[in-house]
């Protein structure tokens, strides 16, 4: 997978479970191994890792992704060193996991994707998927219903706006706490908007690059729906590995100005994730340089943040 810094921890992803248990959290190593561990509880102890390997993964990893199917159980997926996709639904709310890969090549797909991110449609259908192509044109498919066969790969998917008029590097899908998703954006440092605008359905007009008046570039983003009265949190570091932070103040609505995260931020960041912890309070994970790993959970929905802990790294593959 080559020598991305981050030290064993080359890609991360997080998810929010139904059921007992609260947040879980996916890592590939440099081998592209897959390792797996989520809370007891929501907000709870972790679990001891599972993995390398974990799941009976079929082939090595170089992107991971993790969201709801709209049926209460959650669905990983992952890229392979070819750029093809790979899905592995959970058995059941917070349960074990089927061990049952679909792919390579998940909806029909015909080339390589270079960037996959999920997210948790309401309305009638199930998980919804965004990949890249080499050209960072955006793609996407989804579950016809929850749980349920794929849609196929489609372009075109901002037809209000007049297609997409970048490129895209990296992208990440979330809630907005109104029962619609927003995909965001990043290319060349500056991230876009994409709002779904029926629950379920079709999709609206991308915002201009630069959203919220960002005055500097940013990478490695993420983003979770709030509890509460917010909606979307998206996250991303800037060139000294900060965190820079902005947030919808109402669900679906305007967003906040940009602003550091935490100035309690233990050391630089080189990746980022985030997920509800099952209880309205979202977790936030940043990897550093040689591999530490900490999280850090918010308070109340919605609210202010506690104490950053570090957290046991995933096991050598």
């Amino acid at each position: 997978m080559g020598s991305v810094s981050g030290g064993t921890i080359q890609a991360m992803a997080a998810g929010t479970q139904t059921g007992k248990y609260g947040a879980c959290l996916f890592t590939l190593d440099e081998r592209g191994s897959l390792s797996f561990t989520t809370q007891e509880t929501p907000g709870g102890f972790w679990q001891v890792w599972q993995g390398p390997s974990f799941g009976g993964q079929p082939k090595p990893g170089t992107r991971i992704a993790c969201a709801g199917q709209n049926n209460g159980c959650l669905m990983l997926v992952m890229l392979d060193l070819e750029g093809m996709t790979w899905t592995m639904p959970q058995k059941h709310p917070s349960g074990g996991w089927d061990d049952h890969w679909q792919g390579p090549g998940i909806g029909a797909q015909k080339s390589g994707w270079s960037a996959i991110t999920a997210g948790e449609q309401s309305g009638p259908r199930g998980i919804q998927l965004m990949a890249t192509d080499d050209t960072g044109q955006v793609w996407g498919c989804y579950q016809m219903n929850p749980g349920a066969d794929w849609s196929g790969w489609g372009g075109n998917i901002a037809v209000l706006s007049g297609g997409q008029k970048f490129d895209a590097g990296e992208i990440v899908l979330s809630g907005q706490n109104d029962g619609m998703l927003m995909l965001i954006a990043e290319s060349g440092g500056e991230v876009a908007a994409l709002p779904q605008v029926q629950a379920g359905g079709s999709w609206g007009a991308w915002t201009a690059l630069g959203l919220g008046g960002q005055a500097e570039p940013v990478k490695g983003i993420c983003a979770c729906q709030q509890g509460g009265s917010r909606g979307l949190q998206l996250w991303g570091l800037d060139g000294n590995g900060k965190v820079q932070t902005l947030c919808q103040a109402t669900p679906g609505g305007a967003s906040d100005p940009w602003q550091t995260f935490l100035d309690t931020q233990p050391e630089p960041f080189v990746l980022i994730a985030a997920a509800d912890q099952n209880n309205g309070c979202t977790a936030f994970f940043g990897v550093g340089e040689k591999g530490d790993l900490w999280e850090v959970g918010q308070t109340a929905p919605g609210g202010g943040w506690g104490k950053w802990k570090t957290m046991t790294p995933p096991p050598p593959s």
